[in-house]
C-alpha cells in the first residue's frame, strides 16, 4: 500500500509539475510578447516626444535656418541616445509659384544641388527642407514632396487635421539608394504658427507651417527595440511586424514590415504563437511572436522523470518537490512584481518626456523634473540644486543653490545654508558621475559630519546625479533621499543617469527660448527708446506680413501697404524719390538713409528720418530688410526757425555795418580837412608861447582819431565778411585732403621758413565731399594761427592728421608746439573780437570766430585742447559727405 500510494503520488506530482512548468513557460512567453510590443510602442512614443520639441522650435521661431536646425538636432545626440531612426526632418508646404524661390533659398543655405521632386510640383506641394543628420542617405531625400505619394499623404493629412502624431503605412523610403532595400515607415507631427494647436480642423489647416517627421528603416529600427537576448546572445523570442492600418485584413506579405532573423526557423519548429495589436499614432501594427530554441524554459519541467522514478522510494523527494514548487512560485511572483514596477516607471518616463519637451518656463520645468525623478527612483525626498558660476550674480566663487524640491519643507534644506564641496557632494558637483550610498549615516564620505544635523530630514539611502548640458556645462544636480537604507540600487542609478540627460536637454531648450525672448524684448525696447517705429521688408525690398508699427502711424491695412503700397502714404512730392532711392539701396545691398513726409491717420503730414539695413544669413544672402521711421517733424521745424533767425541776424549785421560806414566816412573826411588846415594853424600861432604844445596836442589828437577810424573800419569789414559767408551758397565737391593741406602749407612756406618752423601733413588724410573754399579758409586760418603763435624758445613743429570717428564723420587735427592757450581762454577764442594771451601779434579777433561759423555751416564742430608752454590742438570734425550731411554739431 505504501509503495502503491508512493507511486500514485509520484505520478500525480510528476504530471502536476509538468503541467505547471508548461503553464509557466506559456505565461513567460506571453509576458515576453507583451514586453516586446510595449518596447516598440514606448520607443516610438519617445521619438514622437522628440518631434514635439522640433515642432516647438519651428513654432517659436520666425525663421529656422539649416544651420539652426543642424545645431538643434546635434544637441539631441540622436545616434547615441535614440538609435534606430534615420533622423529628424521638416517638410514645408508651399504654393507652386513659390517653388523657384524655395529652391534658391535652400541653395543659399549650403545645398547647391537642392531641387524639387517631382518637378514641376503638384497643386498642393511640400518639400523636405531639413533632415539631420545629413548623411548620404538623408541627402537623397531633400526636396522630395511626400504629399505626392498616397501612403505618405494620408498620414500627413491625418496629422494636419487632428493636430496629433500620425504613423504612415509601409513605404519604401527615398533613402533606399542601395540594392539592399528595406521596408520603411514615417512618423509625422504637425507644426502650427504660434505653437498652440487650433481648436477647429479649418483652423488647423490654415495655421499649418509644416510637418516635423522621422523616417525609419524597419531593418534598422526593430533590432534596437528587441527584448534582451538570453545567455549566449541568442534571442528567446522570434517575431514579425505587420502594418494593419486602421484595423485592416489579416497579415499578408505586402503588409510585412519586419521579421526577426530567428523567425523562419522558429516558425518551422511549430511552437506556440501569439499575437499583439500595437496601436501607434493612428495606425495598428500586429505583432506575431513565437519562442525560439534559446527560450529559457522552466527548469522544473525537466525534473518530472526523476521525480517519477525516485518519488516512490523516498517520501522526502515529494517534500523536496513541493518546496521547489513553492520557491518557483515565489520567484515568479517576484518577477511579476518587478515587471509591474518597471512598467510603472516606463509609463512615468513616457508621461514626463512630453512634459519636459513642451515646458519652457524654467521654474515649472525644474519642478516637473524633480517630481518625476523622485517618483522614478522611489525616493522619499528629491531636490534640484542649481549651479551658479563664479561672477554670474556677483558671487566671488561657484555656489550651489536650492532651486526646487519635493517631499519636504524648503526649510529642511535652506536652514543649513548652501552645500559645500564635501567628500559626499564633491563628485556630483564636479560631474564625475552618480553617487549612491545604501546607508549615508555609515558612509565614510559622510563621516566627517559627525552624524545627521539636528532638524535634517531623516536620510539613510542617498542618490545624486549631475545634470550636464550637451555642451559639457554643469547645470545642477539631482539629490534624492529615503529614511530606509538600501532603497536605491544599480537600476535606479541607470534610470537617473538617463533622466538627468533628458532634463539637461529640456533645460538647455528652456534657457535658449528664454534668451531669445529676452533679446526680442530688448530689441523692441531699443526701437521704442529712439522714438521710432520698426518695419520689415522681404529680401526683394517689398513690404510683407504684419507691420503693426506702420499701421499705427498711417492707418493702412496689411492689404494696403503690401509690396509698394506703403508709398501711397508718402507725400506726393516725396513719393517717387523715395521709391527710387529705396530700389537703389536694395539693388546695391547698402544701408538706406532717407527722409520724407508721411500722412498720419489724422491726415496731418509728419516728417520722418528713415534708416534701414539688410539682414544677412550665414551665406551672406539677404534674408530681409529691417528699418526704422523716426519722427523728426519738430526737429525740422526748429531748424527752419533757426535758419530764418540766422538770416535775420545776417541781414541786421549787414544793415548795421552799412549804416556805421556812412558816419565813419564823414569822420574820415573831416579828419583830412583838419590835417589840411594844420599848416595854417601853425602859421597863425607863430610866435605864440604855447604854439609848440598846441601843435603837438593837435597832431596827437589827429593820430588817435586816425587809429580809431582804422580800427572801426576793420571791425565793420569783419562784420560784413561774416555776414557774406553766412549767405554764401556752398558747393560740395570731392576733396583730396592731403593735396589741399599741402597746398595751404606751401602757400605759407615763406612765413614758416622765417619762423624756423616745419609743417608736416599726414599722407593718409581721409578725403571728404565739401565746399573747397570753406575748407581752405578753415585750415588756412588754423595753420596761420599756429605759425603766428609759436614759442620762440624752440623750433616750431606743426602737424595735420585725420581719422574716421564714425561711419559718416572725419576728425582732422592741427597740432602745434607753440606757446599754448590758458584754460580759461579755451572757450573765449571762438568769440568775435576776443583774443587770448599776450597781444604781441597783429590781429582783430575774428579769425577763429569765422572758422567756427564755417565749420558749423558745413555740419561739423571744432574743439580746442591746449596747455600753456606745451602747445595747442584744434580738432575739426566734418561729415564725410557734406552733400547729405546730418544736422550740424554744436561747437565746443
Amino acid at each position: 500500500m505504501v509503495l502503491l500510494a508512493g507511486l500514485t503520488a509520484s505520478v500525480a506530482v510528476s504530471l502536476q509539475i509538468r503541467q505547471v512548468s508548461g503553464a509557466r513557460d506559456r505565461d513567460r512567453f506571453e509576458r515576453l510578447a507583451t514586453q516586446q510590443a510595449d518596447r516598440i510602442r514606448e520607443r516610438l512614443d519617445t521619438y514622437v516626444a522628440l518631434l514635439r520639441g522640433t515642432a516647438g522650435l519651428y513654432a517659436a521661431s520666425e525663421t529656422v535656418t539649416r544651420a539652426d536646425f543642424s545645431a538643434y538636432v546635434a544637441r539631441l545626440r540622436l545616434t547615441e541616445l535614440y538609435p534606430g531612426t534615420r533622423g529628424i526632418g521638416f517638410a514645408q508646404p508651399f504654393r507652386p509659384e513659390e517653388g523657384p524661390a524655395l529652391v534658391a533659398a535652400m541653395r543659399t543655405q549650403g545645398l547647391p544641388e537642392f531641387r524639387l521632386r517631382p518637378d514641376p510640383p503638384g497643386l498642393e506641394p511640400s518639400a523636405i527642407v531639413a533632415l539631420e543628420p545629413l548623411d548620404r542617405r538623408n541627402s537623397a531625400a531633400l526636396g522630395f514632396d511626400m504629399l505626392s505619394e498616397p501612403v505618405r499623404r494620408t498620414a500627413m493629412a491625418r496629422a494636419r487635421d487632428t493636430g496629433e502624431a500620425a504613423l504612415s503605412g509601409r513605404v519604401e523610403l527615398v533613402q533606399e539608394i542601395d540594392r539592399d532595400k528595406q521596408p520603411g515607415f514615417l512618423v509625422y507631427l504637425p507644426a502650427y504658427a504660434g505653437g498652440a494647436v487650433p481648436e477647429t480642423e479649418a483652423g488647423r489647416r490654415a495655421g499649418l507651417i509644416g510637418w516635423t517627421y522621422s523616417p525609419f528603416r524597419a531593418g534598422d529600427f526593430f533590432p534596437y527595440v528587441s527584448i534582451p537576448a538570453a545567455a549566449g546572445n541568442a534571442p528567446e523570442l522570434a517575431f514579425q511586424i505587420h502594418d494593419q492600418g486602421q484595423g485592416g485584413p489579416e497579415p499578408a506579405a505586402d503588409t510585412l514590415l519586419y521579421a526577426s532573423p530567428a523567425w523562419p526557423r522558429a516558425a518551422e519548429a511549430g511552437g506556440p504563437t501569439t499575437r499583439r495589436t500595437v496601436p501607434i499614432a493612428g495606425r495598428t501594427w500586429t505583432l506575431a511572436a513565437t519562442p525560439t530554441a534559446a527560450f529559457a524554459r522552466d527548469p522544473s519541467g525537466q525534473a518530472w522523470p526523476w521525480i517519477l522514478g525516485l518519488g516512490g522510494l523516498v517520501t522526502l523527494a515529494l517534500s523536496g518537490a513541493a518546496l521547489a514548487q513553492g520557491r518557483a512560485q515565489a520567484r515568479s511572483e517576484a518577477a511579476r512584481l518587478d515587471l509591474e514596477e518597471e512598467r510603472n516607471r516606463l509609463e512615468l518616463l513616457n508621461r514626463a518626456g512630453p512634459a519636459l519637451v513642451s515646458e519652457h518656463d524654467v521654474e515649472r520645468l525644474v519642478q516637473t523634473v524633480i517630481e518625476a525623478a523622485t517618483r522614478l527612483v522611489g525616493g522619499a525626498y528629491g531636490a534640484f540644486f542649481e549651479r551658479v558660476p563664479a561672477g554670474a550674480e556677483g558671487n566671488a566663487e561657484e555656489v550651489w543653490r536650492l532651486f526646487s524640491l519635493t517631499g519636504g519643507p524648503r526649510e529642511a534644506f535652506t536652514r543649513f545654508g548652501l552645500p559645500r564641496a564635501t567628500n559626499l557632494f564633491k563628485p556630483t558637483f564636479l560631474a564625475e558621475g552618480v553617487v549612491r550610498s545604501d546607508d549615508v549615516a555609515q558612509d565614510a564620505r559622510y563621516g566627517s559630519h559627525g552624524g545627521m544635523p539636528r532638524g535634517h530630514l531623516p536620510v539613510r539611502s542617498y542618490l545624486a546625479a549631475p545634470v550636464v548640458s550637451g555642451s559639457g556645462e554643469t547645470l545642477g544636480a539631482l539629490l534624492f533621499g529615503h529614511p530606509e537604507p538600501a532603497r536605491f540600487g544599480p537600476r535606479e542609478e541607470r534610470l537617473i543617469t538617463g533622466f538627468a540627460a533628458q532634463a539637461a536637454v529640456a533645460l538647455d531648450n528652456a534657457r535658449l527660448l528664454t534668451s531669445v525672448l529676452h533679446e526680442r524684448q530688448r530689441f523692441q525696447a531699443a526701437v521704442q527708446a529712439v522714438r521710432g517705429i520698426m518695419w520689415t521688408n522681404d529680401a526683394t525690398g517689398r513690404m510683407a506680413g504684419e507691420q503693426p508699427g506702420w499701421s499705427a502711424i498711417t492707418g493702412q491695412s496689411p492689404a494696403a501697404y503690401q509690396g509698394f503700397g506703403w508709398a501711397d502714404a508718402v507725400h506726393p512730392d516725396d513719393r517717387q524719390a523715395s521709391i527710387d532711392a529705396w530700389n537703389a539701396a536694395v539693388a546695391e545691398r547698402r544701408t538706406f538713409v532717407h527722409e520724407h513726409r508721411v500722412r498720419s491717420k489724422d491726415g496731418a503730414w509728419r516728417t520722418y528720418a528713415i534708416r534701414a539695413v539688410p539682414v544677412l544669413d550665414e551665406a551672406g544672402t539677404i534674408r530681409e530688410w529691417v528699418g526704422v521711421h523716426t519722427d523728426i517733424t519738430e526737429q525740422r521745424e526748429a531748424e527752419a526757425e533757426l535758419r530764418e533767425s540766422n538770416e535775420e541776424i545776417q541781414r541786421y549785421a549787414y544793415i548795421v555795418s552799412h549804416d556805421l560806414r556812412a558816419p565813419l566816412v564823414n569822420v574820415m573826411g573831416f579828419t583830412s580837412e583838419l590835417e589840411t588846415v594844420q599848416a595854417e594853424i601853425r602859421e597863425a600861432l607863430a610866435g605864440h608861447p604855447k604854439a609848440a604844445r598846441i601843435e603837438g596836442d593837435v597832431t596827437e589828437a589827429l593820430g588817435f582819431i586816425r587809429a580809431a577810424i582804422t580800427k572801426m573800419e576793420a571791425l565793420i569789414a569783419a562784420i560784413l565778411k561774416l555776414s557774406r559767408e553766412g549767405r554764401r551758397t556752398f558747393r560740395p565737391e570731392p576733396l583730396d585732403m592731403a593735396a589741399l593741406m599741402r597746398g595751404l602749407a606751401d602757400a605759407q612756406r615763406h612765413q614758416a621758413d622765417a619762423a624756423g618752423a616745419r609743417v608736416a601733413i599726414a599722407a593718409d588724410l581721409p578725403d571728404i565731399v565739401a565746399d573747397r573754399l570753406a575748407v581752405q579758409q578753415i585750415f588756412g586760418n588754423l595753420i596761420d594761427n599756429a605759425l603766428k603763435y609759436l614759442d620762440p624758445a624752440r623750433p616750431g613743429r606743426i602737424t595735420v592728421t585725420g581719422e574716421p570717428v564714425s561711419g559718416t564723420r572725419i576728425r582732422y587735427a592741427v597740432t602745434d608746439n607753440g606757446r599754448g592757450i590758458a584754460p580759461q581762454d579755451h572757450a573765449r577764442v571762438f568769440e568775435l573780437f576776443r583774443r587770448a594771451g599776450a597781444q604781441d601779434r597783429p590781429g582783430d579777433g575774428i579769425g577763429l570766430a569765422h572758422v567756427k561759423a564755417l565749420v558749423r555751416s558745413l555740419g561739423g564742430r571744432i574743439t580746442v585742447s591746449s596747455e600753456l608752454g606745451a602747445g595747442t590742438t584744434f580738432s575739426v570734425t566734418l561729415p564725410r559727405d557734406a552733400a547729405g550731411a546730418a544736422p550740424p554739431l554744436a561747437a565746443e
